[in-house]
């Protein structure tokens, strides 16, 4: 990012908003035709200042328009209405938002990792999951999840860099889709990308598909799945074996290619069995890559508690998936900043920063952040990030992600 410190907090965050396809997508998708006061950039301003400040509805972030004057400078506007608001989140579709999402996320991984591809291979991991937002039955009733509520799922697709996540492909549904259905949308195709996901995710005709078509995957096992064994061999100086394998029922699903199976062990002495059709890494590597999925539970994690991701401005399917657009598009801005930032610090310390400071010189931001610490008394001591980063995991080992959404976790060092 160009640290041009004489412009604002507010327009260094947007530097590098990419502004050429945004306005191509707008002529494409035609929104604002006809519109003479709301256009969707005014719009995406207002929602990304609702992302950060967390905005609980249209009517008070219609207040915080008409009262904030810097807000209305940037936007040349001295207010809105909640319901103006509330037509314009129900008549842009949410593939506008979802084409922005995907320019937003290029351009962050542009900007923090160039040297991405000139990494060993087994660096470039990408982890797919997908997470559940619950919703009110009553209120959305299209969002088919259970009998006794709604919900929707967001499948996505991040890739780590250097321990950091990036969010780079996402697929919105209601919450009843199961997670595979998604798994073809999400899984590259790139040779040397490595595809990493859980047991939800095991579909073995797939899984074949991929073999021919040299897709690397690492994953985990079901406990009740049909196993062929070819050979088998201790890994020497471990506890970890390794069996090459075909899987599945030779009458219907049996695979053709062959795939490695490491039985290892968690942190509790459990046993793991993790599959993979990747036989160039050693054993050791492939476990410690399937260790790495854990990341994007914390990213839904913090996704849920820091942006706007819980409670929604509208009740349309539409309104729904523009709003998980416009977080997604923000946590891509917020990782643009925090790497571009002279000092290191976690996601959640750049966006209260950029909170604090949002319409401030990013000059004083700057000078803030260089100051080195001072305790206020000889007791205090450096929050340790990294020990509470391991006790979370081990506690992932050990309960599963549930209490993931139902905890309020502080991801702060994330």
């Amino acid at each position: 990012m160009d640290q041009d410190t004489t412009e604002s907090t507010f327009d260094q965050v947007l530097k590098q908003f990419p502004y050429k396809d945004f306005s191509r997508f707008i002529l494409d998708y035609e929104v604002d035709k006809y519109i003479k006061k709301l256009f969707s950039a005014k719009l995406f301003y207002i929602l990304f200042i609702a992302q950060l400040c967390q905005t609980e509805s249209l009517r008070d972030l219609a207040v915080k328009v008409k009262n904030d004057l810097e807000l209305q400078r940037i936007l040349d506007l001295d207010s809105i209405s909640a319901s103006q608001l509330s037509r314009r989140l129900r008549d842009i579709k949410n593939s506008f938002w979802a084409d922005t999402f995907t320019a937003v996320s290029k351009e962050s991984l542009r900007h923090t990792r160039p040297n991405a591809y000139r990494e060993p291979k087994e660096n470039r991991v990408h982890i797919i999951d997908a997470s559940t937002v619950a919703l009110c039955l009553s209120k959305f009733r299209w969002a088919d999840f259970r009998s006794t509520k709604s919900g929707i799922k967001i499948h996505q697709r991040i890739q780590l860099q250097n321990g950091y996540a990036y969010p780079d492909k996402a697929v919105l549904t209601p919450a009843k889709a199961s997670d595979k259905s998604q798994l073809d949308e999400l899984v590259t195709t790139d040779p040397d990308a490595l595809n990493v996901f859980d047991r939800g995710y095991v579909d073995y005709k797939k899984w074949d598909e991929y073999c021919g078509a040299g897709i690397r995957f690492v994953s985990r096992l079901k406990e009740n799945a049909l196993v062929d064994i070819i050979k088998q061999h201790s890994i020497t100086g471990t506890d970890m074996t390794e069996t090459t394998v075909l899987l599945g029922n030779p009458k219907t699903t049996k695979m053709k290619h062959p795939l490695r199976l490491i039985h290892t062990k968690d942190s509790e002495g459990n046993q793991i069995i993790i599959v993979t059709n990747d036989f160039s890494l050693d054993a050791f590597e492939i476990t410690e890559i399937y260790r790495l999925r854990w990341q994007v539970e914390l990213f839904f994690k913090w996704l849920k508690q820091h942006l706007k991701v819980k409670k929604f401005f509208g009740t349309s399917a539409n309104a729904v998936y523009c709003q998980i657009w416009i977080a997604l598009i923000t946590y891509c801005l917020l990782r643009i900043v925090q790497k571009s930032l002279p000092v290191e610090i976690s996601l959640l310390e750049t966006r209260r920063h950029i909170v604090n400071h949002i319409y401030n010189p990013f000059s004083v931001l700057l000078e803030i952040l260089k100051k080195p610490p001072t305790r206020a008394s000889r007791g205090r001591r450096k929050f340790d990030y990294d020990g509470e980063f391991s006790l979370l995991m081990k506690q992932i080992e050990v309960e599963g992600t549930v209490f993931l959404d139902t905890i309020d976790v502080e991801l702060s060092y994330l």
